[in-house]
């Protein structure tokens, strides 16, 4: 199987373009491809999802080992056809991570997996440097395998000419395309929250991008400088045994709550949980919606609620007769695990700026929780916790990695909250200059932590087991 990670000098490179349009112009292709983001990233990594039509799976050495990386990797791709190819698109800069050695950086993905790299460069006002930039980065790191150079947003032929020989004069890494300045963004606005369930709009929009890779990239030249090689079995092992069907567990999904990992919700089902996607703001039940399923809301076990973009349908979703239904759940004992969004929609009201006067809006009202939306990121970045309380889901004293992008503050809570996660880096929910994060009500967990489950491999099982304790409860009181 061949692989490639597509990467840039700093955000707003084009990677994302270059990375989508590939994605589609090689499954058209009848390419079958894998697609990976590296980082925490939910809305690069569904649109790549689309762009395939096939699973996203997350890459990130913060996460995870250098062994348990590549395990992972190998795990995912390990039954891949002779005609595949496994794209994999970076974050940021090229070199750039949490430090000043660049840990965690995208170059570190490509070393671990022996990955070539494509580059993908901003040309805006540039000609000639960027000869010296590509120079710049093999001596840096002189082990890259940088395979060939994108030049992207460039304003004239003469400008791309230019910038074309100067590499060609000066380095032997070849351009194998040219994107010219686009009139009009081809992705639309980032916020895609508010598309993701237009299939007509994702399907014009990906095969205009794959399109534009057709048009300006020699994909066939890009191909035969991409080594065909056999990646060794891996010295660690991953637990990929699937568990007998033993619970049932839905989860949001519709265009308010859609972050999840792929590797969260196999990770729930390897432990025997069958997983059934249901809207929060389509105008069915619940009920009408599984009944599609051939099951009803009583037949579920566990309910696990992602984060996305609550403030976007806040109203719609404060009518909803279905947040009635999940608070009576909740008062049987019924197993929640709810993150970021999630956790606002668990939360006593949220407040949203509107026309210069917030407004607000009830939610499910789980805990005496409100919390408000700011103009700018209140949590944002990788987190660490320890659990201090005792809980169904995280074990206590376990320290465990995450991550949080949140506009909101929590603005009210019980003088007497009590709080699950002390955090040692992160915001989390913030109570007199400390940063703590997770609440839990009978056996609904909320925080604005969301986890990564090869991270945290205590989760899904406990996760399955409270779903299967309620289910053997629900069964003796019948």
């Amino acid at each position: 199987m061949q692989r490639l990670i597509i990467s840039g000098l700093s955000g707003g490179s084009g990677k994302t373009i270059v990375s989508l349009g590939l994605t589609r112009f090689f499954t058209n292709q009848e390419y079958t491809v894998f697609p990976f983001k590296k980082g925490p990233d939910y809305i690069d990594s569904t649109w790549l999802m689309y762009a395939a039509h096939k699973p996203s799976y997350c890459l990130d050495p913060y996460f995870l080992d250098d062994e348990e990386l590549y395990a992972h990797f190998y795990h995912c791709t390990e039954k891949a056809p002779q005609k595949s190819l496994a794209i994999i698109e970076g974050n940021r800069g090229i070199f750039d991570g949490k430090d000043e050695f660049g840990s965690c950086s995208t170059a570190q993905v490509a070393h671990i997996l022996d990955c070539p790299v494509l580059l993908t460069i901003n040309c805006a006002k540039m000609t000639r440097t960027t000869a010296a930039i590509i120079l710049g980065i093999q001596h840096f790191d002189p082990k890259l395998n940088l395979v060939g150079i994108i030049l992207n947003n460039t304003a004239s032929e003469r400008h791309s000419t230019i910038i074309q020989k100067s590499i060609e004069l000066y380095t032997d890494i070849p351009v194998l395309g040219i994107i010219p300045r686009q009139i009009k963004n081809p992705i639309p606005e980032r916020h895609m929250g508010l598309t993701i369930q237009d299939s007509e709009f994702k399907e014009k929009t990906l095969n205009n991008l794959a399109q534009i890779i057709a048009d300006n990239i020699n994909t066939k030249a890009l191909l035969e400088r991409l080594p065909n090689t056999s990646l060794s079995k891996p010295k660690t092992s991953i637990e990929n045994i699937q568990q007998k069907h033993t619970v049932n567990i839905a989860y949001l999904y519709d265009e308010a709550f859609w972050f999840y990992y792929q590797e969260n919700l196999d990770a729930l089902a390897m432990q025997g949980a069958k997983l059934f996607p249901l809207s929060l703001l389509a105008q069915e039940s619940f009920d009408e919606q599984l009944q599609k399923q051939y099951l009803q809301l009583s037949d579920i076990d566990a309910f696990y609620f992602g984060g996305g973009y609550p403030e976007l349908y806040a109203e719609q979703i404060s009518n909803s007769p279905k947040l009635k239904e999940i608070k009576e759940l909740v008062e049987k004992n019924f197993p929640i695990y709810a993150e970021c969004g999630g956790f606002m929609l668990c939360s006593k009201s949220i407040q949203i700026l509107e026309n210069g006067i917030y407004k607000s809006y009830p939610m499910i009202g789980i805990f005496d929780i409100e919390t408000k939306f700011q103009t700018k990121p209140q949590g944002l970045g990788y987190t660490e916790a320890q659990t201090i309380t005792l809980n169904p889901y995280h074990p206590i004293n376990q320290i465990w990695k995450g991550h949080e992008f949140h506009f909101s503050t929590v603005t009210h809570f019980p003088e007497n909250q009590k709080f699950l996660l002390s955090l040692t880096k992160g915001h989390g929910m913030v109570k007199n200059g400390k940063a703590f994060d997770g609440v839990l009500y009978k056996n609904c967990y909320a925080s604005y932590m969301h986890l990564y489950a090869p991270a945290v491999p205590h989760w899904a099982k406990n996760f399955v087991k409270q779903a299967l304790e309620y289910q053997e409860k629900k069964h003796e009181q019948q």
